[in-house]
């Protein structure tokens, strides 16, 4: 029950993908061929190597400028997804998160039953099977163990209000703009990550590929739906591909959501409970 759970955390932000692995040389050619606008410029207005930099730069900037801060955040997200088995029950999830402590979770069928409750920290994951009235504790490692993916504490917060996760300004490596928008492709020490930048510098898709081709994994990670209720833009519907040797097809949408306010984070194991 623990891994199939975390298989869906790792789902619940991005909380997994990965589909047909491409090489990096195959990204930038798809990058020439269908991301860049073909301008014929006078020979001394071609961009210079510094141009290009400071252009990346200013886009970079005006994506942090996006970046969702928060001191609390709940969510109430409805989930689909499908695997390798076909469509599965789709399921409610309430979600949680006081800043850079803790990730409250409860999962619940359609008519608001509770199956499963979590409590995630930043160094253990607390699970609380109600139907099967047990409990667990795993350290947070256990999430990289099942996955294979190096999610920190930091990099769920991100997935669950929908910042942009591994990848690193420091590491871009092509740069194209189109009348949609930027491209930009960061290549850290684990991934590739190629990121989809609108005009409004709000983030539309991150494609990110194994740097080791033996694994074969991918994963899209697209986001719609941005509204701006409470001056944060936010992506109320995002939509997951992951595929390595099976495939995992994932459709968040955010039915309710809410920024700093209080919250409870209530996560009491009944005595009938079995530790396992």
């Amino acid at each position: 029950m623990m891994k199939n759970f975390l298989s869906i955390l790792v789902t619940i932000g991005m909380l997994m993908a990965f589909s047909a692995c491409r090489s990096t040389k195959k990204i930038q050619q798809a990058m020439v061929k269908k991301d860049t606008v073909a301008v014929v410029l006078p020979v001394e207005k071609l961009p210079t190597h510094e141009d290009t930099m400071r252009m990346v730069d200013d886009v970079l900037t005006n994506v942090q400028k996006k970046h969702i801060d928060f001191k609390t955040f709940s969510a109430k997200i409805k989930v689909d997804y499908s695997n390798s088995k076909g469509r599965q029950p789709d399921f409610v999830a309430n979600v949680r998160m006081l800043k850079d402590s803790l990730i409250w979770i409860s999962l619940s069928n359609d008519i608001g039953i509770e199956g499963i409750r979590v409590l995630i920290s930043k160094d253990s994951i607390k699970l609380l099977d109600k139907l099967a009235n047990t409990y667990q504790v795993r350290p947070l490692s256990h999430i990289q163990e099942l996955s294979q993916i190096p999610f920190s504490f930091a990099d769920l917060q991100d997935l669950l209000v929908g910042n942009p996760i591994f990848f690193n300004k420091d590491s871009v490596t092509s740069y194209t703009n189109n009348v949609n928008g930027y491209t930009l492709l960061s290549i850290a020490p684990l991934f590739k990550n190629l990121l989809s930048v609108a005009s409004d510098y709000s983030v539309q898709k991150s494609k990110l590929d194994d740097n080791d081709p033996t694994l074969n994994r991918t994963c899209d990670l697209i986001y719609n739906n941005y509204e701006n209720k409470t001056g944060v833009s936010f992506s109320t519907q995002r939509q997951i591909t992951i595929s390595q040797q099976n495939k995992l097809d994932v459709e968040l949408k955010f039915k309710d959501y809410k920024f700093n306010e209080e919250l409870s984070y209530p996560f009491t194991v009944p005595k009938k409970f079995k530790r396992i």
